[in-house]
């Protein structure tokens, strides 16, 4: 399982955080987890890490060979209907109805229950031109749901997000265990989420002095991690009020796992 990490920013602009979007290649599937503003284009644009360690550091030069093909990918898995989460759904539904693209293979978006409306409001909304051209677009609402896809197992649980219906997944395969909470507060289901997983990444928007009801702080992070018994802890989703903050001697408080605070880019393999 490779994962680049494509968004580690919110909908507020900031060199090296941009909007949400996780990308993993699954046994044989490429997997886009969220599509925040921009994600697309990050997408085409992924480093390679062919040859890395699985350790998350430096980002390759730009002029490394591509993996991350955009016009390849067969699933996307939407936390929720933020902005900052899905607006690229729109973008890459546009890209592959181009005939110069000529894709064929179906994909595949899941999220929680509206997914459905939120594609008619979309197309509604462009006049059509996210209607699937050449392929197959099927939409799957999802809540508590397990799900036997090619070589992976995924898991969905509800989070606590204000009143989205949000959700979070965890990917299965080969042994190896990858949770991803997009926006939530504290809540069992996070917890289930990364019990004993091998990587959860979290999102980490405000400071514990400046809470935030529907987000989470760096100690709740580490709390979080510490009862779910994760091995690597990844931080992501950060608003620009942590310049200069010490994110993680708050997460050090409760976690004492591998940590990594993430930045566009950042990847790694399990």
């Amino acid at each position: 399982m490779r994962v680049t990490i494509l968004g580690a920013g919110t909908a507020i602009p900031s060199q090296g955080y941009s909007p949400a979007g996780i990308y993993v290649q699954i046994a044989k599937e490429r997997v886009l987890l969220d599509a925040g503003a921009g994600t697309l284009q990050r997408l085409a644009a992924a480093p390679s890490r062919r040859g890395t360690s699985s350790a998350a550091g430096s980002v390759p030069p730009r002029s490394a060979a591509l993996w991350a093909p955009w016009a390849q990918l067969d699933r996307i898995f939407l936390t929720h209907f933020h902005l900052d989460h899905c607006l690229d759904l729109a973008s890459v539904l546009f890209a592959y109805r181009l005939p110069q693209i000529a894709r064929r293979k179906p994909l595949t978006v899941y999220g929680p229950p509206g997914l459905r409306r939120l594609y008619r409001q979309l197309n509604a909304a462009f006049q059509g031109w996210l209607t699937p051209r050449g392929f197959r677009l099927h939409l799957r609402e999802l809540r508590a749901s397990r799900l036997r896809l090619p070589g992976y197992t995924v898991q969905s649980y509800p989070m606590r997000h204000y009143n989205t219906g949000a959700i979070g997944y965890r990917l299965t395969a080969g042994g190896k265990s990858l949770g991803y909470s997009g926006d939530t507060d504290a809540c069992d289901g996070v917890i289930n989420l990364g019990r004993r997983a091998d990587t959860l990444i979290l999102e980490c928007s405000v400071s514990d002095e400046r809470k935030v009801k529907g987000h989470l702080t760096p100690s709740e992070c580490g709390r979080i991690a510490a009862s779910a018994g994760c091995r690597h802890l990844i931080l992501t989703h950060f608003y620009p009020v942590f310049q200069g903050y010490d994110i993680r001697a708050r997460v050090r408080r409760a976690y004492r796992g591998r940590l990594t605070l993430a930045r566009d880019f950042t990847a790694f393999a399990l």
